[in-house]
């Protein structure tokens, strides 16, 4: 196991660093995922909150300081069926 362990270090110290934008993008991952956590918490507790974000989910989305990607919307969405 411990040889295996040494490879794999090896083989990962071989490969070229991660692309800038890459790293960039894992270090805003957990403050995007606390703001959206906290507004569908807000959503689910707040109907008018919960109508808003029905009604206009890209627009809250960008006030909430969230990119409204795709792969977010469609999360929201998903989530949002729980309520």
């Amino acid at each position: 196991m411990a040889d295996d362990i040494e490879r794999l270090a090896t083989l990962l110290s071989a490969l070229p660093p991660a692309p800038q934008g890459w790293v960039e993008t894992a270090q805003l991952l957990p403050r995007m995922r606390r703001q959206l956590d906290g507004l569908l918490a807000r959503a689910e507790a707040d109907a008018a909150v919960r109508a808003r974000l029905e009604a206009d989910l890209e627009s809250m989305l960008a006030e909430s300081g969230i990119t409204p990607t795709a792969r977010i919307v469609d999360e929201v969405r998903e989530r949002m069926r729980s309520f």
